[in-house]
């Protein structure tokens, strides 16, 4: 854990998205100063026309709107400070890889409590 979900619509020129989640746990474990192996990211793009804001449903990722969604799980011990570099370096990193207007990033961080995550053929208590 940390896990980071990201979804966009596709991009009219394709991404190596296998390389740029690669980077982004590189570039995630580095700044927040965590093991890579740790670190679990996945990238699923929306079917074109299957994302709305306001009256526009467009094909392909716009650069300037209908954000790239991202959801990050962490457990519940990192305080503040920590999800707040987590947040700014993450949104760093897809922008640095994609080329995406870093406002047209939307980041959501969630709190995996202890005793509520079942990995590795146990409930996971910390």
């Amino acid at each position: 854990m940390p896990f980071i979900q990201i979804k966009s619509l596709p991009f009219e020129k394709a991404l190596d998205v296998s390389n740029i989640i690669l980077a982004i746990n590189r570039d995630f474990a580095s700044v927040n100063n965590l093991a890579i192996y740790h670190v679990h990211t996945t990238w699923e793009y929306f079917q074109p026309g299957h994302y709305a804001k306001g009256e526009d449903a467009p094909e392909f990722q716009p650069n300037a709107s209908h954000p790239v969604i991202v959801d990050l799980l962490t457990p519940d011990f990192n305080k503040a400070e920590v999800i707040e570099l987590m947040l700014s370096s993450l949104a760093k990193s897809i922008v640095t890889h994609t080329n995406i207007n870093r406002n047209n990033v939307f980041i959501n961080h969630r709190y995996a409590r202890s005793g509520m995550v079942f990995d590795d053929d146990a409930i996971v208590k910390w």
